[in-house]
């Protein structure tokens, strides 16, 4: 399977991104009362646009997942502090992005079985089995999906396997950002 195109970017200013929307957008923008939000909103769209074109056009799903009606291309989107992540593939995709500096470990008997938690004692895998869960989710395109119906089998320092409720593996891709940004894409 071919991986797609991650591009990890810091948040562009307002006035910078708001360059690469639409009129749509910036008023849907500007409806945002943080202005984090509406830079995440509008940095991401410019980060599509800038890679397939400024005419690229941008719609959401009945799940709510952003995607392109009139390119014969995939995109995921995430967000995180001042980053954002943006996967571009031939087919379906997804990205989480998170900073590595959260505290998944309050959280960890969530999301994480005692057979996950013990295939890693890397002090970054809370984030990057959150990333992969959340991914997953993402691509499968299933409203109910639990994290425990995603079950982690192997982790690699740059990969790791899972299974959607014990069907065929999945194979997803960790970037390691730099020491504060994990994402995991597939």
């Amino acid at each position: 399977m071919t991986l797609p195109t991650l591009y990890i970017r810091p948040l562009m200013e307002e006035s910078e991104a708001a360059a690469w929307a639409t009129s749509e957008e910036l008023c849907q923008a500007a409806t945002f009362p943080l202005e984090q939000r509406r830079r995440e909103f509008l940095t991401w769209r410019a980060v599509v646009r800038e890679v397939l074109g400024r005419e690229v056009r941008i719609a959401y799903n009945e799940l709510g997942a952003p995607f392109l009606p009139d390119q014969e291309a995939y995109i995921s989107v995430s967000h995180s502090g001042d980053r954002v992540a943006v996967t571009i593939a031939e087919r379906p995709t997804a990205v989480d992005l998170e900073r590595t500096d959260r505290r998944f470990q309050r959280i960890l008997h969530k999301y994480l079985t005692p057979e996950e938690q013990a295939l890693s004692d890397d002090p970054h895998f809370p984030a990057v089995a959150w990333c992969a869960k959340e991914a997953v989710y993402k691509w499968a395109g299933i409203r109910a999906l639990g994290f425990e119906e995603v079950q982690i089998c192997s982790f690699a320092e740059d990969r790791l396997m899972v299974k959607i409720r014990g069907g065929e593996p999945i194979e997803l891709a960790v970037r390691k950002v730099d020491e504060t940004y994990m994402a995991v894409y597939l």
